[in-house]
């Protein structure tokens, strides 16, 4: 019955996915397509960085990176707007999954089947990380063509591999913290502009602890922080201190979902 419930829930959601796997690549497209104009127009990182004002540069960690080559210019020009863009629909995805159950007051005829609650949040967040893996999957493939199309210099497939895992933890930290607001938020009207603030909070914050030496606590406190592009571009790798915090905040956030669904009291 869970997998029953599973393919439901991919087919129910399919269209969704498709439009959003469609429309990241291209924005992604239309400014990796003046890649190669900027490179020809800017011969060296300084002279790139002229093109940007202060504020930019200190927002956005700009000064860290050498924009005349592509990885370092997909990080700084395109990687946070996937990365935000994404969030905002794999959130709104997991946040809906379980309380529209209950907002369209199909809760009931649902857990009358011969399924559990565990098997109902399963199914459904199954179903949420195989569309965030896929979207992932998607861009992935598609910057990794655009990269192939525009390079003027050759690029570090590992630098784009590690912005890449980087965005999928993202997403999944994300899942998570929707899927755990849709336990206890059933009304759409309310769980979607919740969920999307939640999103540009964390943006804000990243943009707040990037423009204050004195606020870099706060980097601790957005998911966007953990995977910066310039420090990916300049490590090579994800902090070992924001993957052990990925991996607790996903694996604490599954857990208390399946904890407070079992225990809740579900509005037919």
């Amino acid at each position: 019955m869970s997998g029953v419930l599973f393919r439901n829930e991919l087919r129910r959601h399919r269209r969704g996915f498709l439009i959003w796997a469609a429309v990241l690549p291209l924005l992604s497209l239309f400014r990796m397509a003046e890649y190669p104009t900027f490179y020809r127009e800017n011969r060296n990182a300084q002279a790139a960085l002229e093109q940007f004002s202060p504020t930019e540069i200190e927002l956005f960690g700009l000064d860290s990176l050498r924009l005349t080559e592509i990885v370092d210019y997909y990080g700084g020009r395109i990687y946070s707007l996937l990365l935000l863009l994404g969030s905002v629909y794999v959130i709104m995805l997991a946040a809906t999954i379980l309380a529209k159950e209950e907002d369209d007051k199909t809760v009931e005829f649902l857990l009358v089947k011969p399924v559990t609650r565990s098997s109902v949040v399963t199914a459904k967040l199954a179903a949420v990380v195989v569309y965030t893996v896929a979207l992932n999957l998607v861009l992935f493939l598609a910057v990794w063509g655009m990269f192939a199309a525009f390079e003027q210099e050759g690029y570090d497939l590992g630098t784009l591999a590690v912005l890449s895992v980087g965005s999928l933890l993202v997403h999944l930290a994300f899942v998570v913290v929707g899927f755990l607001l849709s336990v206890y938020v059933v009304r759409a009207r309310t769980v979607y502009p919740i969920s999307i603030s939640l999103v540009l909070l964390a943006y804000f914050l990243l943009i707040v602890a990037n423009s204050s030496e004195n606020a870099g606590w706060v980097r601790y406190l957005s998911f966007f922080a953990y995977v910066d592009a310039a420090d990916i571009v300049r490590n090579g790798a994800i902090s070992a201190v924001y993957l052990v915090l990925f991996a607790s905040v996903i694996t604490a956030g599954t857990v208390l979902s399946y904890l407070t669904y079992n225990r809740k009291d579900l509005s037919a």
